[in-house]
């Protein structure tokens, strides 16, 4: 059965982490919408995440991060340019805790291949919800997010709409954090080579 943790108090928080590096699922909120949470380095915790979403596994995944330092661990030490770190740093001093998602090449030892779809880029977050950033901060691991919700249905904003597509998932978890506030997802803009930035989705970020 899907269990839900009700109350956003340390156990709670900490319970939810270990379950999420031993292998599990944690549901979480952020300020834009729940996201449902695997540990990003493990190819079978990310694995579950596209079979309990009935998602392709052509679709890459988000990964949400504690801090800025904590991003740029996730991305590749040589594929990535100079130019591309400074920009990663410039947007997050701007927008980070917030809705966007910066795409960058990706860590091949720090983030699993089935996140990336193969593409050896990733997605990066950091959420501006308190209980979301809690929640991270305890699990000092990536955390791969996608919306936690059946792929095609509606992005849940509250810890009720995440059981209503998942009521009997062994391993999964729920934070109940209330009522998310934007109720979009986050915005995804990729940090290219040429120095360009590409917006993929309009979102949260205006």
């Amino acid at each position: 059965m899907t269990r839900i943790l009700k109350n956003s108090v340390e156990l709670s928080l900490q319970e939810a982490a270990h379950h999420l590096t031993q292998g599990g699922l944690v549901a979480f909120p952020t300020e834009t919408v729940y996201g449902l949470g695997a540990d990003a380095r493990s190819k079978s915790a990310v694995r579950s995440i596209y079979e309990v979403k009935r998602r392709p596994a052509t679709d890459p995944l988000i990964v949400h991060v504690p801090s800025v330092a904590f991003a740029e661990d996730m991305i590749h030490p040589t594929r990535t340019t100079p130019w591309q770190r400074l920009a990663m740093r410039a947007l997050a001093d701007a927008f980070w805790p917030g809705p966007l998602t910066m795409i960058l090449p990706a860590h091949p030892n720090h983030i699993a291949y089935e996140v990336t779809s193969g593409t050896g880029l990733v997605g990066l977050r950091r959420p501006a919800h308190a209980l979301a950033q809690k929640f991270l901060e305890q699990c000092q691991v990536p955390v791969a997010a996608p919306s936690a919700n059946l792929f095609g249905h509606v992005s849940p904003t509250t810890a009720e709409h995440v059981l209503c597509d998942f009521p009997d998932v062994d391993n999964l978890w729920i934070l109940d954090g209330g009522q998310c506030g934007f109720g979009i997802e986050s915005t995804v803009a990729r940090l290219n080579e040429n120095e360009t930035v590409d917006v993929l989705r309009r979102g949260g970020v205006g």
